[in-house]
């Protein structure tokens, strides 16, 4: 099976199995350093995950740790290799924070992805529309076009990734009554809910009602990545506009816990969610074949046979959609473990 986890996540197993070795054979940082003749400082970047490790010190190390030339040390240049490697954004990554691509890099790899979105739909469920609309939103000057071809790429990327990571979004309701793209224009909204519909066959979508109130994930967005092969979850939070990382395991777990506290106590099971998201894509859908011209009568008709074959009345309040204009969201991006790839 190839190996595509990305060269963020093969940093960090690398990081993670060259300490292993130093502390298996009972050797601190300091005397490392000194049997190199490397400086503390160096030995500290490469642990840290600041600088990838060049071929050259690498092998430095596995001699020293006595493993060069065995197949445990072979395995470890190969993945040096990869590490090294330059991933499929290189092209775009002028168009990217460093923040941005580390953020890139830990969901590439992540066998887990758990995200809580009380704002804007998560960026893995975007449709290129609803993107566009966002970035053209944040820097309307800029490189949106760009950023949008990014975003799609790390779609297309995380559906054709052998195993495809398991995915749990649970969403505000918020989400889906916030009209992106404006008034002006509510075919990007409604195209983005009924994207959403599509996407709940493979990923776990789960929607927290209005009735349910204040809630952990009202305080702010944040992500938790999961890892094979020993290593470190990574958290994600949202606040004020910025991004931070943590492998904390004490922030971790906290996270992890009230992240099961959403699913478990707040938001609607799998089938009440789609439920909710379709009820919101008819009704925006309404209004919209309403606001056309000579299209009340046909609204109407389509309200009335939406509401005979419902089933099912999935508990929305009654009221207008919001079309609310966001200030700059935060990004859905910031730095993980792992150093700047794409470098020698």
């Amino acid at each position: 099976m190839i190996d595509d986890r990305g060269p963020v996540v093969h940093q960090a197993l690398l990081i993670h199995r060259l300490v292993e070795l130093r502390r298996g054979n009972g050797l601190t940082q300091e005397k490392v350093a000194r049997s190199l003749e490397w400086s503390h400082a160096k030995l500290m970047r490469y642990e840290g995950g600041i600088q990838v490790l060049p071929k050259a010190d690498l092998d430095a190390l596995l001699d020293l740790y006595g493993v060069l030339g065995s197949g445990r040390g072979r395995k470890l240049q190969e993945i040096g290799r990869k590490a090294r490697d330059k991933p499929w954004w290189y092209p775009h990554r002028h168009a990217l924070t460093t923040e941005e691509r580390h953020y890139v890099g830990l969901e590439m790899g992540a066998a887990r992805i758990r995200q809580c979105a009380p704002t804007l739909v998560p960026g893995l469920l975007r449709t290129r529309d609803y993107a566009h609309a966002l970035c053209s939103m944040v820097d309307p000057d800029g490189e949106v076009d760009r950023l949008v071809d990014v975003l799609m790429g790390r779609q297309g990327m995380m559906l054709t990734r052998n195993p495809v990571p398991e995915q749990v979004y649970v969403l505000d309701e918020a989400v889906l009554r916030r009209v992106v793209g404006g008034p002006g224009a509510p075919g990007v909204m409604v195209r983005q809910l009924h994207h959403l519909v599509e996407r709940s066959a493979s990923v776990q979508l789960r929607i927290i009602p209005e009735e349910a109130g204040l809630h952990f994930g009202a305080l702010g967005g944040f992500t938790l990545f999961d890892f094979d092969e020993g290593l470190p979850p990574v958290l994600h939070t949202e606040h004020q506009g910025r991004a931070v990382a943590s492998k904390k395991e004490e922030d971790v777990q906290a996270y992890g816990e009230a992240f099961d506290r959403l699913v478990e106590e707040h938001a609607l099971d799998s089938r009440r969610s789609l439920a909710l998201i379709e009820h919101h894509a008819r009704r925006l859908q309404d209004r919209t074949n309403a606001a056309a011209p000579g299209g009340r009568a046909e609204a109407h008709a389509n309200s009335v046979e939406t509401s005979a074959g419902a089933g099912e009345d999935p508990g929305v309040s009654a009221g207008g959609l919001l079309a609310v204009s966001e200030p700059r969201p935060p990004p859905s991006f910031s730095a993980g473990f792992g150093a700047e790839v794409g470098s020698e």
